[in-house]
């Protein structure tokens, strides 16, 4: 306990060095006249640890005024904001960061020239540059950028600025024009770390679908910019985040696969040191958070204290955590990660083994003693310890979220049970992949039912009304005191037994180990064998306009169970997400790839396509684009695609009577036409006003089953002589929901009054079913 409240101390100590004016060397002063008075009274005990806490405060004082960054006439950070563009070198020193618009790349600049000016200069720092989407940025590149560098901003509601600084970055440039000078160019022995990571997770998306592949690749390789906007606000309404991160659980996990598997190979002594290095390897591969990084530090001190045969103390090796990770990086006791994790940490050190002991001797009372230690095993894992966890960092999700996930306690307690198999399994299917991918598709199958299930499980709980309770803002007082009482309960659970109040809890059946196994493989069995049967062909031909924001995607599965893919909205993540719900489990194939339009809304979200999905053909049914087009043509004829290009009249057979017709080109794309017996579709994602009014002045298409309106119900190219030709019994628009357009225009939709309209801002997925004689709807939600 010493070292902890030694520990606290420190904190402290950075905390007021943030908030006092006092400088670096004025701190260094009272650094010694503290260790002068330390030395002089060492002999009585009470004086040495006093000068001995205030002696680790004045040094984390000093250590954070050392830590401020001095911005000189070199440091790239004193040439923001000049208005002035600027040619800059460096090197890519972090895995990039693939968004759905932009690529984040972190640089150390080298030499910096303005505009009109030949004479360059040597500059040092950190800048992040905000590159294209659709090139292939790599850890050790050089590259040369052109742009503006401008000072991170400050919104409202949240400093980029701080959070920039806290790893270091003090320069942004948004957007700037790059190019690639060579590569490999960084630390050898980071670039083979993040070359195998940038494999795993190929193999990832080539083995998973999403949203599943998404969650796995958080889980495994830290990894989260796959992960759509609506999963991860289902993880945090249920307050269930920290199983997308990389955190002290999955740590843990890692941990006692290593020991035990390099124990067994290696002896005790060297199997200790070589999990210690493993561990090591893999906290930078994933990306070394804070979480990480504590949950490593505490891992290690773990493993040291197995090999000098000594008992680990919970808050000593809390404490060694902070001061090793604060001592490194003062600026990281703001970050809300490295909160959260000290305090879920915290929590489970004071609170975890009362909880435990407490509800075990509870049990006993109605159950003999041997079947209470296998009911209280389970129950303290999954529910008191998330209890403990919850609690202890309450105060602080009131404070930087105001808000409190209700659904917490129900949503942990029903997921966690799984997290084991889907680290130890997604990730044998991720290293068998690697090397052989028929393999690790094996092993994904039994993987899946334990990530998808986790997916499910959190999205329900976080439908559920109430699952969250919005706060107002909640004042550093509140926080404050809440762990005063905390800190008084953590004081009352170290009292005698005898002395505490009874906690009383009435539980019943039991589960055996072996009971569990075979529900749990019963239930993976069920699961696979109804994914199966419910995407089976039946005979029927669906086409799918899937939810993907702006630009419009279609997927189309023949009644033989063929799939073809027309567009891919703007989002890759969007689209990668969509597919991965609706096409059958594991199922990475897609027959055709149809191009029916070439803008960026339309063709931006298949970047990166062919590394998730095999593509048999593709249809090429548009004029050239801009540059997600380019991207997108690149990559089919790179993984050897050939690309077909459309004609007016061309016909497409997607088996058993199914035919997909290239009615006309215009100049933004195609109008395409499926048919199916007696039913007929019209899919407009080419269409430009001329060709419209060709339509409708030559009367060449008849009365229609449905239509995909083009351009998102936009009047120019939706007038209402060609609607009431067509007469479509259901008519589909696909549109971001709250666009900047205002579409579908209200002239359309006056137009369309008395028929059957879907949205996808209003119903989300839209999917119409036919026989070729009756047409069945169905939606993702009902307004």
């Amino acid at each position: 306990m010493r070292l902890f409240w030694l520990g606290l101390l420190w904190l402290a100590g950075i905390a007021a060095g943030r908030a006092t004016p006092l400088l670096t060397w004025q701190w260094l002063i009272l650094v010694a006249i503290s260790l002068a008075a330390l030395l002089v009274f060492h002999r009585h005990q009470v004086y040495r640890w006093l000068f001995a806490g205030i002696l680790l405060l004045t040094l984390g004082a000093a250590r954070y005024q050392s830590s401020k960054p001095v911005f000189d006439p070199n440091h790239i950070a004193s040439h923001n904001d000049t208005g002035r563009k600027v040619t800059l070198t460096g090197v890519v020193i972090d895995s990039p960061d693939i968004r759905d618009t932009y690529t984040g790349l972190r640089i150390s600049a080298e030499r910096i020239r303005y505009d009109g000016s030949w004479a360059t200069e040597e500059v040092h720092g950190l800048v992040l540059l905000r590159a294209s989407r659709f090139d292939d940025w790599a850890y050790g590149d050089r590259l040369r950028a052109y742009g503006n560098l401008e000072t991170p901003p400050v919104f409202e509601t949240f400093s980029y600025r701080d959070y920039l600084a806290r790893q270091g970055v003090h320069s942004l440039m948004p957007f700037p024009t790059v190019t690639r000078i060579s590569v490999r160019q960084a630390n050898p022995l980071l670039q083979l770390i993040y070359d195998f990571r940038n494999h795993a997770l190929e193999t990832v998306y080539n083995l998973f679908p999403d949203p599943e592949a998404s969650l796995l690749a958080g889980i495994l390789l830290g990894v989260e910019s796959g992960i759509s906007p609506e999963v991860r606000e289902a993880f945090n309404q249920t307050g269930t985040t920290h199983i997308i991160a990389i955190s002290g659980f999955n740590i843990t996990i890692i941990a006692a696969i290593f020991t035990s598997t390099f124990s067994r190979w290696l002896g005790a002594r060297r199997g200790a040191i070589a999990a210690g290095v493993t561990i090591a390897l893999y906290t930078i591969l994933v990306g070394a958070d804070a979480a990480v990084v504590r949950a490593a530090i505490m891992g290690g001190l773990s493993l040291l204290a197995l090999r000098l045969g000594r008992q680990t103390d919970g808050m000593a090796s809390l404490a060694a955590a902070a001061i090793a990770m604060t001592a490194l990086n003062p600026l990281i006791l703001w970050d809300v990660g490295f909160q959260l994790s000290f305090a879920a940490t915290l929590g489970l050190v004071l609170y975890a083994e009362p909880l435990h002991n407490g509800f075990l001797s509870t049990v006993k009372r109605h159950l003999p003693e041997m079947q209470a230690k296998r009911l209280a095993r389970p129950i303290s894992e999954f529910v008191l310890f998330t209890f403990a966890a919850q609690v202890t960092t309450l105060p602080l999700t009131a404070y930087y979220f105001n808000r409190i996930s209700l659904s917490a306690l129900l949503a942990n307690p029903v997921i966690l049970p799984a997290q084991p198999p889907v680290m130890i399994l997604g990730g044998l299917a991720t290293l068998a992949g690697s090397f052989w991918l028929p393999l690790g598709r094996l092993i994904a199958w039994i993987a899946w039912p334990f990530v998808a299930f986790t997916i499910r499980v959190v999205e329900f709980f976080a439908a559920w009304p109430m699952a969250v309770l919005p706060l107002a803002r909640v004042s550093t007082l509140t926080v404050t005191s809440f762990y005063l009482v905390l800190a008084c309960l953590a004081a009352l659970v170290k009292l005698p037994p005898e002395r505490r109040p009874k906690i009383i809890s009435v539980f019943t059946e039991r589960v055996s180990l072996p009971a569990g196994f075979t529900l749990t493989a019963l239930a993976v069995s069920t699961i696979l064998m109804w994914q199966m049967i419910t995407h089976r062909p039946d005979g029927r031909l669906h086409i799918t306009v899937l939810d993907v924001g702006s630009g419009e995607s279609v997927l189309i599965e023949s009644p033989t169970g063929r799939f073809a893919l027309i567009n891919g909205g703007s989002s890759p993540i969007a689209l990668s997400e969509a597919l991965g719900r609706r096409l059958p489990i594991l199922h990475r194939h897609l027959d055709w790839l149809v191009i029916g339009g070439t803008r960026n809304d339309q063709v931006a979200g298949l970047a990166d396509i062919t590394e998730r999905y095999s593509i048999g053909n593709v249809l090429h049914a548009g004029p050239p684009g801009r540059s997600a087009y380019r991207h997108l043509i690149d990559e089919l004829t790179e993984a050897g695609r050939s690309i077909i290009l459309a004609v007016a009249g061309q016909t497409l057979d997607l088996g058993e009577g199914v035919r997909l017709e290239v009615l006309a080109m215009g100049e933004h794309g195609a109008v395409l036409e499926i048919t199916y017996h007696r039913a007929r579709f019209l899919l407009a994602p080419g269409a430009d006003p001329a060709l419209v009014s060709e339509f409708e002045r030559k009367r060449s298409i008849g009365p229609v089953s449905a239509i995909l309106l083009p351009d998102g119900g936009n009047t120019v190219v939706n007038p209402y002589g060609w609607l009431n030709q067509l007469q479509p019994m259901v008519v589909l628009i696909s549109v971001e929901a709250g666009n900047s357009r205002g579409f579908p225009s209200i002239d359309v939709l006056d137009t369309l009054q008395g028929r059957n309209v879907l949205r996808t801002d209003i119903n989300g997925w839209i999917e119409l079913t036919t026989d070729g004689m009756r047409l069945w709807a169905e939606v993702e939600r009902s307004p």
